[in-house]
């Protein structure tokens, strides 16, 4: 027998265990003593502060993306700007 074969048999064997005895991923006795208002509240908001996180991160990245362009396409305005300037001045000078 192969290993890719081996693994494979081990793989469904301990999926199989898995759903035939399910009171072996029962949680811990601590788990389920937090029965108290305070341990409550303390999932409730670590469930909201883990439920808002992830997309408040990828908000501040687009925000931040979205600031860097614009600070791109505002310097490279005032480039074009400061080469015409120069450009007209120069211009000026030959031209005088």
């Amino acid at each position: 027998m192969s290993t890719i074969r081996r693994r494979s048999w081990l793989a469904a064997l301990a999926f199989a265990a898995a759903l035939l005895v399910p009171e072996l991923g029962e949680a811990c006795s601590q788990c389920l003593s937090g029965r108290s208002d305070e341990t409550k509240l303390a999932y409730i908001l670590t469930t909201v502060f883990l439920s808002v996180l992830p997309p408040a991160i990828v908000g501040g990245a687009v925000w931040w993306l979205v600031r860097r362009l614009r600070e791109q396409e505002r310097s490279r305005e005032e480039g074009a700007r400061s080469r015409q300037r120069v450009a007209g001045s120069g211009r000026a000078a030959v031209g005088g």
